[in-house]
């Protein structure tokens, strides 16, 4: 099995997983080291899935623009996701459905 460095440091998991160990060490006081270590893995796993995506979407071809995208994702996708569950708990959605199945139309 080859060791290749070069590999390693493109990964957007491994670059991911940088952005946000910084998020975890930094902007998480208080946290727990089982906290701070599933942010790292979250962060690693935000930005390793969605950034291949990102970039076949927008058709990026640099190398230095998939690992900018890669440790942004891993460094703040732990508050995207935050966010997101935060919307979807706030949003009242069972009076969206009832109001749409009881229209008149």
């Amino acid at each position: 099995m080859d060791f290749d460095p070069e590999r390693i440091a493109r990964s957007p998991f491994t670059v991911g997983a940088i952005g946000a160990l910084i998020t975890a060490v930094k902007f998480t006081p208080g946290a727990s080291f089982g906290e701070r270590a599933f942010n790292v893995l979250a962060g690693s796993a935000a930005a390793g899935f969605i950034t291949p995506a990102l970039i076949e979407w927008l058709n990026m071809k640099s190398p230095a623009y998939a690992s900018g995208a890669a440790f942004v994702f891993g460094l703040v996708g732990m508050s995207l996701a935050a966010a997101l569950l935060q919307g979807i708990k706030d949003t009242p959605l069972g009076q969206i459905l009832t109001g749409w199945l009881s229209r008149k139309g």
